[in-house]
């Protein structure tokens, strides 16, 4: 696992390097596939490798706020609280719902 963190960590380095000198999409889709690979292994890793990933996991957070990255399930959140309850009707967070077509 550890040989997986370092590589991890390179790729977050790299991508800090990128977005330092240049930004572009393709270093966002690049963050955002990074923060599912750690994610990933953030679920099937012992304690001490997991605090390692968490840390990486925090770094790219601050990345995606400093950028001004869109976050589409952050804003879901924030429109809709209770999307995540049983009972949450799907159909409510259509375009024309939420405009008020619906």
């Amino acid at each position: 696992m550890k040989k997986i963190i370092d590589e991890l960590s390179e790729k977050l380095n790299s991508l800090e390097e990128r977005l330092s000198s240049d930004f572009d999409e393709e270093v966002e889709t690049e963050v955002y596939e990074l923060e599912e690979q750690i994610n990933f292994h953030r679920q099937e890793c012992e304690e001490s490798d997991y605090f390692r990933l968490q840390k990486l996991s925090n770094i790219l957070r601050q990345i995606k706020v400093e950028n001004d990255f869109y976050d589409e399930e952050n804003e879901l959140d924030r429109m809709f609280p209770d999307r995540h309850d049983k009972d949450f009707d799907e159909d409510s967070m259509s375009y024309d719902s939420v405009f008020g077509d619906d």
